[in-house]
This record gives C-alpha cells, sequence and structure tokens, in this order.
C-alpha cells in the first residue's frame, strides 16, 4: 500500500478541500517553490495537504507533490488509488500516519497519564491486602466475587444469573467485564482485587488513546493530540475517577465514549459520495458506532444520556448536507448502520440476560428511528427544494410531536423516564449530584481547573468550525456542548466531559503557543515538517513546558488533593483490621459482626470485617441520628441486634451528651457531669485519634453493698491500640444500700463510694460479652 492516500482518495474524503486544492494548484503553476505565507488557505486545510501527500516538503519551500494527478482528481478522472490492492489498515480507518517519533511522543504523554493515576500504589496495596478508594468500588467488588464464586470458567456466563435486580439495571456489563477479565487469569479474591485496582488506570490510558486518535483526526495535528492527552492527564476529575483503586462505574464509560466519537468522526469524513461507500472504512467505522453505543447503555442506566451528542450529530449533518446540496442518505449511511446495529446488540443482549430496562435498551432503537427519520426528510427536502431554515422547523415540529407521542402515548415508560429524569436534577448530600457551577462545592474549579477557561474559546470556536462543514469538528463539538450541559447539572459528568473538554484545550494551548512565537502556526504531519513541529529546540521546549505550567498547574496540585479524598485513609482501614481481628477472635459472623459507620466508608468497613458490601443503605439512615441522639438507652435500643461494632470518626458534633462526644471523645467514660456508657468496649484508635472502633457488647453488671443512697463510682483503665484509657462509670445505692452498674470492659475495677470506702473486683471479659454478674466482695 502507498504511504498516503491518493488526490483522488484524499478529494471524495474531504470535498471541502477541493477549492484549498485548486488554489494551491494555481500557485505552484506560477512558482518554482513557495512557502505557506504565498498560498491563500488556512493552516488546518495546508496541515490536511501536507498529511495527504498532496503538498510536500522541498527544502524550506513546500511544492504540489504530482501537479498531473491532483489535475486529474480536481477533474475527476481519479477516485480511488489503484495501488492500494483493496487492502485496509487501521492508518486508513483513522487517517493517522504511524511514525516512531511521534509514537515516541505519545508514549511519554501516557506516562504521564500512568504516573497521575499511579502514584497511590502505596495507599491501594498495603500489605497483603488491596485497598480500593472510597465506597462504591466495594459494591462491586463484592457482586465480582459473587460471580466469580458461582462460575465454573470464564465461559459460564450463566453465573451472572447472580447479579441481584439493582445491578442488572445498573451496570451489568461493567460486572461482567470485570468477572470475565479476572476470570481468565484464575477468578480468585486477590486476582479480582487486582482487576478492580488496575481497570480505572487501563480506562484512562485506553481513553487517552482515543482521544490522541479523534484530536489528531479533527486538527490533522499531532500536537493537538499530544496536548489533548497531557491536560487529559491533569482534569482532577478525571484522575481521581481513573486513579488506582477508585473502581467506579464511571471509569467504565469513557473508553465507549471515546471510541463512539471517533467511529462517528471516521464515518461521517469517510463517506462523502456513493464511491466512498464502496471502501471499507466507513463500515469499519459504524461496526464501532454500534458498539460504542449499545456499550453506553449496558454499561450504565444512564447511557441513553451518553448517546445524546448522536442524535445532535446526525441533525447538525444532515442540515449541513442540505446546506450544501449533496445526499443525506450517501454522508449518514454508515452512521446509520451503526446505530441500527447498535440497536439491535442492545436489545438482543437484554433480551437473553435481562440486563438494563426495556426503556434503557430501547435508546438506541430510539436514536435509529430519529435518525432515519431526519435522513428522510432532509432527503425531501433537497428533492423538493426546501431550504435549511425550513428543514430546521420540520426537524423541530417533528421533534415536538415525538415527544408528545411518549407523553401521552406510553404513560408508563413516561413515568420511569419522569423518575430517571428527577434523579439527574436532584441534589443531596452526595457530592456528585452538585451543579459544577454550585458555589458550595466549586466545582469548575476544583475539578477541572483551569482546562475549562482554555477550552470554552476553542469550544465556540469549533461550533464555528461545524457551521462551515467540518464533520469532526461537528462531532467533538456536539459531545463537548451535550456533556458540559450535564456537568453543569451533576458534576458526576465531569469525568465524560473530561476527553473532549481536554481536546479543546489542547486546540487553544497549540494556538496560544503558536500567538506568542513559540510553536509553528501551520499544521504539519508530514515526515520533515512533523520533526519540526514535534521536537522544537530547547529553548522553545521551555518555554512550552512554563506554558502549560500556566493552564495546567492548578489542575497538578488539584489531582492529588482531590485523588487524596477518595483513597482510603490509613485510619479507618487501620480500624477494619482491628474489628476483622477482633470478630474472628470472638468468632463471630454476619450479621453479629456487621459494622455502622459512615455510610461513605460504610462497605470497605463490612468488606474486609464480613464481606458483606452490597449496600450502605442501614447505616446511612442510622448512623448519623445514632451518633447525635443525647440519650444513651435511646441509642442503644436503635441498634441493638442488628450492629456488631460502630466505628467513629470526626464531625462537628459538640454537645457533651451526644453519643459522638461519649464514645469518640471520652471512649464511652463518664466526663463531668454526663454518665458514661455501658455497651461499647473501645477495640482501636488511630495514631491521631481521627477513627475510633467500638464492640457492641452485653456489658458486664457489678453489683454490691454500700450505704444506703451513696454515690458509687466505678473505675478502670483499659489498654486500646497500645494506649491507655481511663473508663469510669457511676451509679447511687438504693435505699437498701444495693447497688448495679454495667460497664462494656474488662479489667480490674476499682470500685469507691462517697463516703471513702474502696474496693476491687474483676470483671472477666466473658462477662461483658455474655452479659454476666460480678459481684463485690
Amino acid at each position: 500500500m502507498s504511504d498516503t492516500p491518493g488526490a483522488g482518495a484524499v478529494l471524495d474524503d474531504r470535498p471541502e478541500l477541493r477549492d484549498a486544492t485548486e488554489a494551491v494548484l494555481a500557485v505552484d503553476a506560477e512558482q518554482d517553490g513557495w512557502t505557506f505565507e504565498d498560498i491563500p488557505i488556512d493552516s488546518g486545510q495546508f496541515g490536511e495537504l501536507v498529511s495527504a501527500g498532496i503538498v510536500e516538503k522541498d527544502g524550506e519551500q513546500y511544492r504540489v507533490a504530482d501537479p498531473d494527478a491532483v489535475r486529474a482528481a480536481l477533474n475527476g478522472d481519479s477516485a480511488v488509488d489503484s495501488d492500494s490492492g483493496g487492502r485496509m489498515d487501521l492508518g486508513d480507518v483513522i487517517r493517522f500516519d504511524f511514525d516512531a517519533q511521534a509514537t515516541g511522543l505519545l508514549v511519554a504523554a501516557l506516562a504521564v497519564v500512568f504516573v497521575a493515576r499511579t502514584y497511590v500504589i502505596g495507599s491501594v496495596y498495603r500489605g497483603g491486602d488491596i485497598v480500593l478508594s472510597s465506597n462504591d468500588p466495594y459494591y462491586y467488588r463484592y457482586h465480582v466475587e459473587q460471580v466469580a464464586a458461582n462460575a465454573g470458567s470464564a465461559a459460564d456466563f450463566g453465573a451472572l444469573s447472580v447479579l441481584p435486580g439493582g445491578l442488572t439495571n445498573g451496570e451489568p456489563l461493567m460486572v461482567a467485564t470485570l468477572w470475565w477479565v479476572a476470570s481468565l487469569f484464575g477468578g480468585s479474591k486477590e486476582v479480582i482485587g487486582h482487576v478492580l485496582a488496575w481497570y480505572p488506570v487501563v480506562s484512562a490510558l485506553v481513553t487517552a488513546v482515543l482521544l490522541y486518535l479523534l484530536a489528531v483526526r479533527v486538527s490533522s495535528d499531532r500536537r493537538v493530540g499530544l496536548a489533548s492527552v497531557l491536560f487529559l492527564a491533569f482534569i482532577p476529575g478525571h484522575a481521581f475517577r481513573t486513579s488506582l483503586g477508585f473502581a467506579d462505574h464511571h471509569a467504565f464509560d469513557y473508553p465507549w465514549l471515546g471510541l463512539t466519537a471517533l467511529a462517528l468522526v471516521v464515518a461521517l469524513t469517510t463517506a462523502t459520495n456513493r464511491t466512498s461507500l464502496r471502501r471499507p472504512q466507513p463500515w469499519v467505522a459504524a461496526v464501532g458506532i454500534g458498539v460504542g453505543t449499545a456499550g453506553q447503555v449496558l454499561a450504565w442506566e444512564a447511557g441513553p444520556l451518553l448517546v445524546l451528542p448522536v442524535s445532535l450529530v446526525v441533525l447538525g449533518q444532515t442540515l449541513l448536507d442540505v446546506s450544501n446540496d449533496r445526499s443525506a442518505l450517501v454522508r449518514n449511511a454508515p452512521v446509520l448502520a451503526g446505530v441500527s446495529f447498535g440497536a439491535i446488540l442492545a436489545w438482543s443482549i437484554h433480551t437473553v440476560t435481562g440486563w438494563q430496562t426495556a426503556l434503557v435498551t430501547s435508546a438506541p432503537a430510539l436514536l435509529t428511528l430519529g435518525t432515519v427519520v431526519v435522513i428522510a426528510t432532509a432527503e425531501a427536502a433537497r428533492r423538493f427544494g426546501g431550504t435549511v431554515g425550513q428543514l430546521a422547523v420540520v426537524d423541530l415540529g417533528l421533534g415536538v410531536v415525538g415527544f408528545l407521542v411518549f407523553r401521552f402515548g406510553f404513560t408508563e415508560q413516561w413515568g420511569t423516564f419522569n423518575s430517571r429524569l428527577d434523579a439527574l436534577f436532584r441534589s443531596d448530600s452526595i457530592a456528585e449530584t452538585y451543579g459544577l457551577f454550585n458555589t458550595d462545592a466549586f466545582g469548575f474549579l476544583l475539578l477541572l481547573g483551569l482546562t475549562l477557561f482554555l477550552a470554552l474559546p476553542a469550544m465556540a470556536w469549533g461550533l464555528d468550525l461545524a457551521r462551515n462543514d467540518r464533520s469532526g469538528w461537528l462531532v467533538t463539538s456536539s459531545y463537548a456542548w451535550v456533556l458540559f450541559a450535564l456537568a453543569v447539572i451533576q458534576v458526576r459528568f465531569v469525568g465524560e466531559l473530561a476527553s473532549f473538554l481536554a481536546l479543546f484545550a489542547g486546540l487553544t494551548f497549540v494556538w496560544a503557543a503558536a500567538w506568542v512565537d513559540i510553536a509553528r502556526p501551520v499544521v504539519t504531519t508530514g515526515d520533515d515538517g512533523l520533526r519540526d513541529a514535534l521536537v522544537p529546540d530547547t529553548r522553545a521546549l521551555g518555554s512550552l513546558f512554563v506554558l502549560f505550567l500556566l493552564f495546567g498547574s492548578l489542575g497538578m496540585v488539584q489531582v492529588p488533593v482531590k485523588t487524596s479524598q477518595v483513597i482510603t485513609d490509613e485510619g479507618a482501614y487501620d480500624a477494619a483490621t482491628a474489628i476483622e481481628a477482633d470478630a474472628a477472635e470472638r468468632g463471630l459472623e454476619y450479621p453479629e459482626n456487621y459494622v455502622l459507620s459512615q455510610w461513605g466508608q460504610n462497605r470497605m468497613y463490612n468488606y474486609f470485617v464480613n464481606g458483606e458490601a452490597e449496600s450502605y443503605g442501614y447505616a446511612r439512615q442510622t448512623y448519623e441520628p445514632f451518633v447525635s441522639v443525647t440519650g444513651p438507652e435511646q441509642a442503644h435500643n436503635r441498634i441493638s441486634g442488628r450492629v456488631g461494632y460502630v466505628a467513629t470518626t470526626e464531625t462537628s458534633l459538640e454537645e457533651p451528651t451526644t453519643m459522638y462526644v461519649r464514645l469518640h471523645q471520652h471512649f464511652g467514660s463518664r466526663n463531668g457531669d454526663v454518665g458514661g456508657l455501658a455497651h461499647y468496649r473501645p477495640v482501636f484508635v488511630s495514631l491521631d485519634g481521627s477513627h475510633k472502633a467500638f464492640a457492641v457488647v452485653s456489658g458486664a453488671t457489678i453489683q454490691g453493698n454500700a450505704a444506703p443512697d451513696s454515690t458509687v463510682s466505678v473505675a478502670t483503665t483499659v489498654a486500646v491500640s497500645d494506649r491507655e484509657v481511663d473508663y469510669e462509670r457511676q451509679t447511687t445505692a438504693n435505699q437498701d444500700g444495693e447497688f448495679a452498674i454495667t460497664v462494656a470492659n474488662p479489667g480490674t475495677y476499682t470500685v469507691t463510694t462517697d463516703s471513702g470506702d474502696e474496693k476491687t473486683v474483676d470483671v472477666p471479659e466473658q462477662a461483658v460479652y455474655d452479659g454476666g454478674n460480678v459481684t463485690v466482695g
């Protein structure tokens, strides 16, 4: 195969380059060698002519490589290079020429992404444990382990039947994929831990590669691709979601988005006429569109939102087609084939496995129907001489009709859709439901750094490029603006937005570098020009680094900050291991060893203690009321028979009578006029005191006699995590001089009365656990 496509093939793919080609050919006929300043075209078009081999560098000047072939192509005498022999490679599909130097720079950029995602390895691999970050990853770890326990091999897909309804209608493809990958390596719990820990990093690298290919494809400039990858590395909202150990479901969405967007660009830029439809490239892209759209809806119940940009792309492309008097059916045929394939794939998997609801899996089918209608109206407008404005009005009217039919003709489905819409616009204590510009969160700065401000001008410019019949920019702009709108509603979509934001930020960065004269404005991807553009001299390289720091420094600072907020801190992990050891020593099994904690760490605690990490619902409903209540008996009744351990961490509660202050600050001991607690034996305290853990026990009752109505105090010293803390309780003898008081800790107690009498009594551990009685001699 030849190194570059022929002029005919290029102009078939990109008819918008015909005017630029004619202008360059005219200058070439008049001058024996010329520079960019001599030709009346922009740098983007010039870069495409160079990358296609139509223009080549000749020393310090340029010339048309084969003027006769170009003239023939312009006259329609040559449509496709004959030396290709019908063969195809990856370069044909994505229009990306592999070059050792460019590949080396890409690998270096990917290494930056890798380091930015894995530097927390010491927080994930602790001793013999794999400690995932945050709370939700343990939910997926639990279910992957459940599937693996029921599976005979990697081919035993029947094991997926153990997935509960909530997960089947949530993220089934993610769990199935992680289980399948883990099963290839044996499927043990340890292997599953490794797979879940590393899958976000793999997602980040795959996404970065797809982003690079997409950026190069739409900009014809490898510098934009490299800059995009580097900006992606330091977008905090993407970095922490793809950090080592953060096995949340969002990272699973990113490659599907990148694949779909890249496939759309390839499909629309290769299907330019009927001749091009006989080539394999647009149909390979159609497969990518189908796999991408099906993957998105099967990966997450909110996946249909991520398919929305495809509908905008089709709508925008048909308007451009009518505006340029060309067939919308020809241009969009691979896209139609792709979304149709996606609809068949998604619905078939739903039918066989039961994954996702019918409403979710019908999204690609609805997209296909909409694509058919939009293409048909565009073809009708072109045939009958309709204008773009008229077509837009018709499309809008059809959209309103479709909405009304759905609203009043499918009431049950509308109810489900409306409830999902309410979930999208809800805002509660969960941080990811905040809006991007919420002043309480400042997500636009803390999650995106300065990348958003760098990207917004280019996003606006992208709309203008799209309006001028640039299909690649139509795709990237549609994705960027739709995902930006979703992120404005809820910051959970920041990670999905990040790739496209990085692309536009990369474009602005290259433009800014050229504006300050430290980079060439001309896009060159030919042999000589590639080296000039990608490997600047030392001084220019230093200037580029400083410029990148200017735009990316806030993101560089925020990446470790945001990542540190999701990793499991040492105190919480140590508390979990201490609880697990205590439960094992006592022979407790679930639910006797259930750990009550703040809901944001509850799955982690219970995974390590009892292996049950499916839900944090009880903790979310119970923990805050428990620690804030002021009545010890009320608190104990709330959790009795349901909780084996309570894990506390620092909070803002300051009222001395609350359970939080009594437990976390005083270990259940009496403090001033605030009585001590009878049922919480401390088993762990972190070095800084931020995390504590208590076993919920029946308590041993110390009985004895004293002067009637006298005050009786019992006190001992308790060893907790190599620390000694005082534990004291107090009661009053009755009129007969009898007293009884329950204590939560074993040990030797000093029993004193207000009259000065003092005795000692030993409280055995078993009495504390079984609720036994101990009499003072």
